[in-house]
């Protein structure tokens, strides 16, 4: 009896030690993009101040006023919007999540601006990233007001708005 669970404890250790090594799964968006060849370096480049900047901007073009914009540590940022247009106007959460090469927004993080958007009274949430959003993510946004924007489809939208070249690295005075 000894045996057997001493057996089960060291192998119990070896397949933790295993999975340390294996890198997690790719989202279905991560694939997606796997064969896009620098589709994310303008983004994956960006400091917190510029990514706030970037969607700061990319919001104004969208027709929003940015009321209240606050940075979270150096990898997240939450931002306060309002369409000011009759009937389709109102109140946005927007959540920014500046994320490493080959991590992914998980669903905690759409879990909390759903939060987030009840606690504001919003109408809507939007979750803006440089990278990609894991599947989890995409099920936990799905059915709620809440729109997410991955790395890919925020440089097609920066593209669209003339707001691409706004990547580039600001010059140092």
């Amino acid at each position: 009896m000894l045996l057997t669970i001493s057996i089960a404890v060291v192998l119990g250790f070896v397949l933790i030690f295993a999975m340390k090594r294996v890198p997690p799964p790719m989202s279905a968006e991560q694939r997606a993009a796997e064969g896009v060849n620098g589709a994310g370096a303008p983004l994956d480049a960006l400091t917190i101040e510029r990514f706030e900047w970037v969607c700061s901007r990319l919001l104004q073009a969208l027709g929003l006023d940015v009321e209240r914009s606050t940075t979270i540590g150096r990898r997240q940022l939450e931002m306060l919007a309002v369409n000011p247009a009759p009937i389709v106007g109102g109140q946005f959460v927007v959540h920014g999540e500046l994320i490493a090469v080959g991590d992914v927004v998980e669903a905690v993080q759409v879990l909390a601006l759903l939060d987030a958007v009840k606690g504001e009274g919003a109408s809507k949430g939007v979750l803006i990233t440089n990278g990609f959003f894991s599947d989890e993510a995409g099920k936990a946004a799905s059915g709620g007001p809440i729109e997410l924007i991955n790395g890919r489809r925020l440089m097609d939208l920066l593209q669209r708005y003339g707001l691409a070249a706004s990547l580039a690295p600001e010059p140092h005075s």
